[in-house]
């Protein structure tokens, strides 16, 4: 019933679920209670690669069509058995992200209307070395998801030449990112520094297709934009399985350079379909995670002095 409270148990853990009803994606006709539901169905494929990493959150209480905004500290009323991990701010601030290691707290994110869920690209074991570089392939207004694919496939070209393999989800949206696992040895200002190179390097082999421009307005519109700031501490992209609040409710979704070739369509992939695919094709993430390299080769190769700022890498 409308406004109904409900008290349900989620792998043990008692929750307090209201407004079930609301609708979160109009147009599509999916309510809270189908993102609860999805959070839960998809926790076994996407809790590996949420834990000990802090979240930051959009929330859309009033739907995806509406205004949504960013959750970073733990809310009011958090559950006490919600893990959660104290950061100091360079202000003197400090936040207390929540973390996601079982699927009741996917749960309570959905009661939240969490929508979506951003991962850093680091765990707090090693919070200022990341494991991940990544690169965020969005196409201009006059530019094709094929084309960012394309691009996708030049990422990957440069990076097998430096000896690191690439791993392929669709945004959710209209573009492509491709991540690169790595050992966390190397401080945030090394990774975005390799990246750039990266993308410089992109950008020279397809200046036609790629573009490095950061001011929307100066890209040209039918290219490409390869974008490599969401490498920075605290910078994010949406987690792989995660939904996004577009119509259609479409959800980020790994995929091999096989299926990129024969060609995909992203919106094919939503809160209703995905949970068929990961019962199919099982968690294609868990090869990427399972398979980091250092960076110290490829950084060199690429004219990077990183000796002084390589770490041991964490136990």
């Amino acid at each position: 019933m409308p406004g109904e409270r409900l008290r349900v148990q989620v792998a043990g853990r008692t929750l307090e679920l209201s407004h079930l009803d609301r609708l979160l994606w109009a147009d599509a006709g999916l309510t809270k209670a189908d993102l609860i539901d999805y959070w839960v169905r998809v926790a076994p494929y996407l809790l590996p690669h949420l834990r000990d990493r802090p979240l930051v959150c959009t929330r859309y209480p009033d739907g995806a069509q509406a205004p949504g905004f960013y959750q970073k500290d733990a809310p009011p009323g958090t559950p006490p058995w919600v893990r959660t991990w104290p950061y100091r701010t360079r202000e003197g601030r400090t936040i207390r992200f929540l973390l996601a290691d079982e699927p009741a707290t996917l749960a309570w994110l959905g009661q939240q209307a969490a929508i979506e869920i951003h991962p850093w690209l680091s765990t707090i074991g090693h919070p200022d070395r990341p494991d991940w570089v990544v690169f965020d392939l969005d196409p201009g207004p006059g530019a094709t998801f094929a084309m960012a694919v394309e691009v996708g496939r030049l990422v990957r070209h440069v990076l097998a030449a430096l000896d690191l393999d690439a791993y392929a989800k669709t945004s959710g949206a209209t573009g492509l990112h491709v991540f690169v696992p790595v050992i966390p040895e190397h401080p945030y200002p090394v990774v975005t520094a390799f990246a750039r190179r990266v993308a410089a390097v992109v950008q020279r082999l397809r200046p036609d297709l790629v573009t490095t421009v950061r001011a929307v307005a100066r890209r040209p519109p039918a290219t490409v934009y390869l974008d490599v700031l969401q490498n920075g501490k605290g910078k994010t992209l949406v987690t792989v399985y995660g939904p996004r609040p577009r119509p259609g409710a479409p959800v980020s979704m790994p995929v091999t350079w096989e299926e990129l070739e024969r060609g995909v369509e992203p919106a094919a992939w939503n809160l209703r379909t995905a949970p068929a695919r990961l019962r199919a094709v099982g968690d294609l993430w868990a090869r990427a995670a399972a398979s980091r390299r250092s960076l110290t080769p490829a950084c060199r190769r690429l004219g990077l002095d990183v000796g002084a700022d390589r770490l041991p890498s964490p136990v």
